[in-house]
């Protein structure tokens, strides 16, 4: 059964990769794009309202671009992270990792249903499956050794 945790984690991570790349490329396809002018004036105006948070001064577009470029960033991250710890620790993928990836799935799923458009609802539901499959069939965590 750990093989097929470590395949089920696996596809898990490669979910996560390909969601933040895939967001990538949308975001610079829609800068390379030519502007509707309904879209336009949408972000003439986010370029217009500014917020400062903690001395800092951006606009609503800069927040934007910013939180959307930062999450995919992290999720290529935490992608390969995770497929770090599968091929150099493969003993770390247990119940506990294995619970926090799926809990982060769901989660981000949940924000995908409500906020986002279709792909990163289908892909958060692949590795939604992907880690709650590892977390059925991954071997407990190992006892903490005792001094």
């Amino acid at each position: 059964m750990a093989g097929r945790a470590l395949a089920l984690f696996r596809v898990g991570a490669w979910a996560w990769i390909v969601t933040g790349a895939g967001h990538l490329m949308i975001a610079v396809g829609m800068a390379l794009r030519p502007e509707d002018p309904a879209a336009a004036r949408a972000l003439a105006a986010m370029r217009e309202y500014g917020v400062e948070i903690a001395g800092v001064r951006r606009s609503l577009r800069d927040i934007n671009l910013g939180m959307s470029l930062a999450m995919a960033a992290g999720m290529i991250f935490a992608g390969l992270v995770c497929l770090l710890v599968a091929r150099s620790a493969p003993g770390l993928v247990a119940r506990p990792l294995v619970g926090l990836a799926l809990a982060g799935s769901l989660v981000m799923l949940g924000l995908s249903v409500w906020l986002m458009p279709t792909p990163p609802i289908v892909l958060f539901t692949v590795a939604g499956v992907a880690f709650g499959w590892a977390l059925a069939v991954v071997r407990p965590a190992p006892a903490a050794q005792t001094a």
